[in-house]
Parts: C-alpha cells; structure tokens; sequence
C-alpha cells in the first residue's frame, strides 16, 4: 500500500512501530541517548527516502510530500511541548532549584536576551556578507529563534552525563523558563516585521514590550501555580486511587495548555510552573503526613500505596516523556525531507553554528561573572553550561512557525543545521566532557588551585 494511500489509523501504526524498532535496537546495540538515538537513525532513514526519491521512485516522492505536510509548528506547540515539559519540571529538585534562584532567572532573562542580540547581530553581518540582504529586525528574529535552550533536549543529556545537581538544576531551569522569552521575542519581532496579508506592521515599543513579557511569563508563573496547587488538593482527596490521580495530573497539562492559550499567556512558563508546583506540594504533602501520624493509621499496604504517590507518578510521566520524545526527534529527523537546501546554505551553516557558540559562551560568561560573589558555583560549571546549551524541538517548531518570506528557507535550514549540531555534536560529547571536568577539577582541587 502507498504511503498516501494509508488512513491516519494506518500510519500511526506504521509510526509506532518505526519508533519501537528503532528503541529496540538502541537499548539491544547502539546504547545511545534515546533522543540522539532516534535523531540520528531517523536521519538515516530520510537520507535514505531523499535518495530513492532522486532515483525517481515513486513511494519516496510520496513520502516527501507526506512529511512536508505535517504542521510541525503545531505539532509541538499545541500536542507535545506542554507534556514534554511537565515531565521535565517534576525531574528538577525543586528545593535546590528556589536556592539557586538568582542564578536560574539571570541565566533565563540575561543569557537569551544576551545570545539572542549577538547572534542576530552575527547573522546580520554573515548574510549580508554572503550577499543576502537582510535587516537588523530580521536578523534579531533568527537569534529569538535560536537563542533559547530546549529542556525536552537537555534534561537527558544531563542525567547521562551525571553532571552536579547544582549544574543540572541551574541548566534545567534555564531552558525550562527561557522558552517563554524567546516566545515573547518572537511574537514581538514578527508582529514589527513580517505582519499577516493585508495587516500593517505593528509598532515595538519598549513599554509594549516589557507588558507584554509581564503578563507571558508572570501570568503563566502564576497561573501555573494556581493549577499546581488545585491538583494537589484534588489528590489528597483520593489517596488510594492511583488511576485517579494520574487523570489529574493529565488534566492539569492539556487543561493548562488550552486556559493558558485562551488567557494569551506563556503555556509553557504554565506548564512548567505547574509541575513544578505540584512536585513541590507533594514533597511538603508527604513530610507532614509522617510528622502528623495519620499514616500510621493507615494499613501496611495503604501505607507504602501513599509513600510511594511521587514515585508512581514520576514513573508514569517518565514513560509519557520517553514515548513523547521518542515521537518529536523522529519527525525532527524526518523534516529535514522539507528543507530546499543548497550550496551556499551549507556553506553557511558552520558559520552559523559558530556564531550560536560564541554568543552562548559569552552569554552565559556575563550573569556567572557578575553572580560570583553572591553564588557558589560548581566547578566549571561556565564550560558545561556552554556546551550543555542544546537546541531542539522548540527552535524547530519557531522557525516553522515563521509566516511565509523570501529567507524562510534560510532560517529553516540554518536553524535546522544548529539543532543537529548541538544534539549529535554536543550532546554526543557532552557525558566525555562532564567525566573529563570532573577529574580536572578534583586534580585541581588536591593542588588547592581556582576552578571556574
């Protein structure tokens, strides 16, 4: 049967068992990152369909056109991200994360404003330089695109690396929060410069701006918060339903998502604050529930039933997670069956990918530096939060999300090429890197000299 002439039944069947295949033979042989497992292997796949489809063989065309009408915009925006992101939020130690606080949303506010600017600013000069005229707004919209870090791509990556918690709290929460101002960003650089048909260019004003911000991330943080704490209430009520209380929780995502979206606030800040919330309840809920003696007034087995409420739960999302990513990094791989790429644009990529290092190096430079003082940070911590700063699904979906303009084409295929970068390239190095820094900085440790 051809691929166009399957039902949406048929597909999603063929889809599930690609991703169980390729699952398979990663835990069986290749003993990869899950994400970079599919990633790479979904590459293969496409290269695979992109040069059938050359030799004029028909199914592959028809794959082509079947994956170039897939919304992937939508795909993450509206389905994936707002699960992919609870699941992250209830994997960050939520104590250490509110000590680390000041750190967390210099890093959120400071580092994307920061890699945003310099890379827009690069890109600017790059592309008029290789004689594709662009403007400064443009160009700012490409580093919005890039700039922030995705969680559902780096999360993994940490844990494989067994990086310090402080680190991994510090990098988690960033690309937890920092969705939200390169959302803001890019609402507001495409609203000034590429406006719908028929509608003028809106003016960017720095007070529009900054309102605008507030009621993204301060109504989503708030929000998010508000669901956080109705879902653990629900949840008391029903200690012994476990079915029950996973309802609740996937309530809270799809339901947050869709009264974010009609509230016109961040839905990932949402999300994320609200497992965040509800991770840090169920730790309080917990403690006193052992301080009150209520539980032992419970049987053995009710009792281990409750005790266990956070560990269940975590499991459950923690499939949710592996499924969900599972899914995301193989349309990515696929998509690049979408891309119209030549020459001069693969020319361009190392360069681009250039530039989203150094703006990300020096971005985090800056807010570690001036924190120093009043922030202990783990050793080295500058230099994996460098390398650490992968890009994904998010930077993906925004560049998908462009409305149609001469260099949606450029912004698509050097956005894409940064992503793969970052995941095969990066996040493939990233655990060698962490080991190595480690040993470094015990060795510098025992010779009593400076780590940073």
């Amino acid at each position: 049967m051809s691929p166009d002439a399957l039902s949406s039944s048929e597909f999603f069947g063929v889809f599930m068992v690609l991703i169980s295949a390729l699952s398979y033979f990663n835990s069986r042989f290749w003993k990869l990152s899950p994400t970079i497992a599919m990633l790479l292997s979904g590459l293969v796949i496409a290269g695979a369909v992109a040069l059938a489809d050359s030799l004029g063989w028909p199914p592959a065309g028809r794959v082509r056109d079947l994956v170039q009408g897939i919304p992937f915009g939508t795909l993450v925006f509206d389905w994936l991200l707002s699960f992919l992101l609870f699941s992250s939020a209830l994997q960050i130690d939520v104590k250490l994360l509110f000590r680390k606080r000041l750190a967390v949303i210099a890093m959120t506010l400071l580092t994307t404003l920061i890699t945003m600017l310099l890379l827009g600013g690069g890109f600017y000069g790059l592309l008029n330089w290789a004689g594709l005229p662009i403007t400064w707004p443009l160009a700012l919209l490409f580093g919005a695109i890039i700039a922030p870090t995705d969680p559902v791509a780096v999360l993994p990556m940490l844990q494989a690396a067994r990086v310090p918690k402080t680190v991994e709290t510090l990098i988690a929460g960033e690309s937890l929060f920092n969705d939200g101002v390169g959302v803001v960003a890019f609402t507001v650089l495409v609203a000034a410069t590429l406006p719908a048909a028929g509608e003028a260019a809106q003016t960017v004003t720095v007070l529009s701006t900054a309102l605008l911000f507030l009621r993204e991330m301060l109504g989503g943080l708030l929000v998010g918060a508000l669901l956080g704490l109705a879902a653990i209430l629900l949840i008391k009520q029903v200690p012994r339903e476990e079915n029950t209380r996973l309802t609740i929780t996937l309530a809270m995502v799809v339901g947050g998502n869709a009264l974010a979206q009609w509230l016109g606030i961040s839905g990932p800040v949402t999300v994320a604050a609200s497992g965040l919330t509800l991770s840090a309840l169920l730790q309080i809920w917990r403690r006193r529930a052992k301080q009150s003696g209520w539980l032992g007034s419970l049987s053995g087995d009710e009792r281990r039933q409750l005790e266990d409420t956070r560990t269940r739960l975590f499991g459950f999302w923690q499939f949710i997670d592996y499924l969900l990513n599972a899914a995301l990094f193989t349309v990515m791989a696929f998509e690049v069956l979408s891309l119209k790429v030549n020459i001069l644009l693969l020319l361009l990529a190392p360069a681009v990918i250039g530039l989203n290092l150094v703006a990300r190096a020096i971005g985090v430079w800056l807010p570690v530096t001036l924190l120093k003082n009043r922030e202990t940070f783990a050793p080295y911590t500058k230099r994996v939060m460098i390398w650490s700063g992968l890009r994904g699904g998010v930077t993906l979906a925004l560049a998908f999300n462009l409305p149609d303009n001469p260099l949606r084409g450029t912004f698509l295929v050097l956005s894409y090429a940064v992503v793969v970068f970052s995941m095969l390239v990066q996040g493939l190095t990233l655990p060698a890197l962490a080991g190595k820094l480690k040993e470094t900085a015990q060795e510098d440790a025992a010779e009593g000299q400076p780590v940073t």
